[in-house]
């Protein structure tokens, strides 16, 4: 039988593959706390667009903590918006926190995020236009989402299921032909 430490070891560890799998042009990462596969902070790079004013105003770029407490993944993840201003969206609190929503004990870090950037992509499957994190923003959102403003980014996310392979590239040998 396996400790509780031992547990949260092996979803560390789960969660810093699918992390792994989420890296590259679109999401960035460094961990600020713990050493990987061992990571209990990360500060995350996001590449894509978002509404952060009612005029619109959008920004492309957002640097995000995501902090796991001691008692994670039975508590879900502290996420916080490090950018300025936060993003003005229903599902995000003025103190930058985001509002996850429901926390799946069974929903990997990863998976985790990615639904996170569909928030800041106004993703109408994803985004609540009912949540308690800015009523500012839901009444805004509500009375916009006939304008074709939403959703503000259409980027493709990676699926943290998927392993990125490492493909090397060999070099043919040039073929000589006969000329006859």
């Amino acid at each position: 039988m396996t400790t509780p430490q031992e547990q949260r070891n092996l979803r560390l560890q789960s969660d810093y593959q699918e992390m792994q799998n989420i890296k590259g042009d679109i999401i960035q990462w460094k961990p600020i706390k713990g050493e990987p596969p061992y990571v209990e902070a990360y500060e995350i790079t996001v590449n894509i667009r978002t509404i952060i004013g009612s005029e619109p105003k959008y920004r492309d770029k957002h640097t995000i903590r995501v902090e796991l407490y001691g008692d994670y993944p039975i508590s879900p993840p502290k996420t916080t918006m490090v950018s300025e201003p936060q993003p003005f969206h229903p599902n995000w609190y003025s103190s930058r926190r985001w509002c996850y929503g429901t926390w799946f004990l069974s929903e990997g870090l990863g998976h985790y995020v990615i639904r996170m950037i569909r928030t800041l992509q106004f993703d109408l499957e994803i985004t609540n236009p009912n949540s308690p994190a800015n009523s500012t923003a839901n009444n805004w959102f509500k009375k916009n989402l006939n304008k074709g403003i939403f959703p503000c980014d259409n980027t493709l996310l990676p699926d943290p299921t998927v392993q990125k392979t490492r493909f090397k590239v060999i070099k043919q040998p040039k073929k000589k032909f006969l000329v006859r």
